[in-house]
């Protein structure tokens, strides 16, 4: 990363390609390049097979690109897997069961969080000073959890595990934080409650974002950067005023006018 260059994250000619060489050879990304500075929230559009959750993968280690650089924090995670990204990128999934552990309580799913990217063993040791940090990370949320740290997770309902899922990918305060459609399971006034609470930890902590949503509103609600994808390749980008000033209307227009454009192809 050059000198002058403040990205957080940087993708730069990123290609993917799956079964190559086969009859259901596909090329999900074709030569990608985005770059977010720190606080950046880039909401990703596009239609089923357009590249985002590829691109999702990428970022957070899930899929190893046949060419291209990943930078974080510049440092190049190109082929860092996973758990080697996991003190950099959080993630919240579409189900809200991958987020959390059935099986522990909410707290003890809480200690696991603030523990990510750090060598940790199967003590979840809890204190007063930190029950007091998870609870006041909860309350936020309007969902009562703050009052049920010691409940296990497998009885609470798809929307408080979801909201919990984000808090304890918030918690540590990663570089990247990716949400892959977070929002798209849960009933509307949950999901309202967790964009909320999207919004206000992304902005409070700067927290650089990358966000798959199908919900138009959203695309155009939520964070400071749009990006449009289709066919493996970033077609529109907006921004500042641009961004600002999209209606739904108006981003359906374009979303179907890429459309028509590529036919012509």
């Amino acid at each position: 990363m050059g000198e002058g260059d403040r990205s957080t994250l940087k993708l730069a000619g990123i290609w993917k390609t799956f079964h190559a060489g086969t009859a259901n050879e596909r090329s999900a990304l074709c030569g990608v390049d985005l770059a977010l500075s720190e606080g950046d929230f880039a909401v990703v559009i596009g239609s089923n097979g357009a590249g985002k959750s590829t691109l999702l993968n990428v970022v957070s280690g899930e899929i190893v690109p046949d060419r291209g650089s990943v930078t974080i924090a510049g440092e190049n995670v190109s082929l860092a897997p996973v758990h080697r990204r996991a003190g950099w990128v959080a993630r919240v999934f579409q189900d809200p069961t991958q987020g959390t552990a059935a099986g522990l309580t909410v707290e003890e799913n809480l200690a696991v969080a603030y523990k990510r990217g750090q060598a940790r063993g199967l003590s979840y040791a809890m204190t007063g000073r930190r029950r007091r940090l998870f609870a006041e990370a909860l309350e936020p949320l309007g969902l009562g959890l703050e009052a049920r740290l010691q409940t296990q997770v497998e009885l609470l309902s798809g929307g408080q595990r979801q909201a919990l899922s984000l808090v304890m990918a918030c918690l540590r305060h990663p570089k990247v934080l990716v949400l892959d459609e977070h929002c798209a399971a849960l009933d509307p006034r949950t999901a309202e409650a967790v964009m909320t609470a999207t919004i206000r930890a992304v902005e409070s902590s700067r927290i650089t974002t990358l966000m798959i949503t199908h919900n138009m509103q959203h695309a155009i609600d939520c964070g400071n950067r749009l990006v449009m994808m289709r066919d493996g390749r970033i077609v529109y980008e907006a921004d500042g005023a641009e961004k600002a000033n999209l209606t739904v209307d108006a981003l359906v227009e374009r979303f179907h006018l890429t459309d028509d454009k590529a036919l012509l192809v």
